[in-house]
């Protein structure tokens, strides 16, 4: 039985740190002893806006892109949701923001709660249900009226094994990062773009939800894809990244079916000023060694001077190879996935 940990932060206001067999239940970071640069308690204001949260929501089916983020940056609360159609490279966005996060509300419980975002006739959701017999439910669900409606959900078996870890973050700080990938999803997606089920177009996802005490100048790149099963492996998922999780400990791996694997730190190489140019990821050893040739992007800029962001998540196919000791090397062939350069000032 994999060992589970109720809270992250334990009694005496200090983090976890490392990775965990299992999910932690409850990442309260309400709890945590936050100090200034300094090591003086900071106060309850500066605290306050200190700590973030993310919540995403991604999957590829056949010509099938959609995605659903949530982010509470104290100051501000934004929610973008996409859907793209490679075929045809038509995509549709929407993206809200509201001071102070007004209308948005994040869980901080990954075994059983939800979080929201409403704005006017616009109400998107992301619920997590831990049952009884050990599975997870990750369960997305929006309402823009008749611009959209989405009812998606992933269900991670109970032998599943999450990528679940926290890494120290500068002097006074912390990340938590749960991700997931290769579940396969199901439920409906409605749009412009038609009337699509989700288990028809073989549609399989991956998730994050992380939290903490970031930098105040916080930037990553980031790699991603989910596949289904064939008749020589089972379902496949990337998870690479770098810039945030690396303070001993790497968020990087790759899922085989419900097996977690590690893999290296990796290097990512694009030219900022062409984000649609090709990409390269790179480990030191070569076992990762994957280029990626977008097709389309959602991004977002902003510059508050306080506040900042120069985001850009950007899908389109993997090529290249990743060794895994004692396996098969996983050849990968116009993949479709996502890559992403985010900056954020806060």
């Amino acid at each position: 039985m994999k060992k589970q940990i109720e809270q992250l932060v334990d009694a005496d206001g200090q983090f976890r740190h490392g990775h965990f067999e299992a999910p932690v239940n409850q990442i309260n970071g309400q709890d945590f002893d936050f100090r200034t640069v300094m090591n003086k308690p900071a106060s309850a204001l500066k605290k306050h806006f200190a700590y973030k949260q993310f919540q995403y929501f991604g999957a590829i089916g056949e010509d099938l892109i959609f995605g659903c983020a949530f982010a509470d940056i104290r100051y501000i609360g934004a929610c973008f949701v996409y859907v793209f159609r490679p075929s045809d490279n038509k995509m549709l966005t929407w993206q809200f923001k509201q001071p102070l996060s007004i209308g948005m509300s994040m869980s901080d419980r990954t075994d059983n709660g939800i979080s929201r975002f409403e704005k006017a006739n616009k109400a998107a959701s992301q619920r997590y249900t831990l049952n009884n017999d050990g599975t997870r439910r990750k369960h997305l669900s929006i309402d823009f009226g008749a611009e959209l409606q989405i009812d998606a959900w992933m269900d991670e078996p109970a032998d599943y094994q999450t990528q679940s870890l926290c890494t120290p973050c500068a002097v006074n700080g912390w990340v938590y990062a749960q991700k997931t990938a290769a579940l396969p999803v199901q439920g409906t997606l409605k749009c412009a773009l038609g009337q699509i089920n989700l288990n028809d177009v073989h549609c399989y996802g991956h998730h994050d939800f992380s939290a903490g005490f970031m930098r105040r100048d916080t930037f990553w790149n980031w790699a991603c894809f989910s596949l289904p099963p064939t008749e020589k492996r089972p379902a496949l998922g990337l998870n690479i990244s770098w810039g945030v999780n690396e303070t001993g400990y790497s968020e990087n791996c790759i899922w085989l079916g419900s097996e977690c694997i590690e893999l290296p730190q990796v290097q990512f190489d694009y030219s900022r000023d062409h984000m649609l140019g090709e990409w390269r990821a790179l480990s030191r050893d070569g076992s990762v060694d994957l280029r990626f040739q977008p097709v389309g992007k959602h991004s977002e800029e902003l510059n508050l001077f306080v506040l900042a962001t120069n985001f850009h998540q950007i899908f389109g196919q993997f090529h290249g190879v990743i060794k895994l000791p004692g396996k098969n090397d996983i050849v990968l062939e116009g993949v479709w996935g996502f890559v992403e350069h985010q900056f954020s000032r806060w």
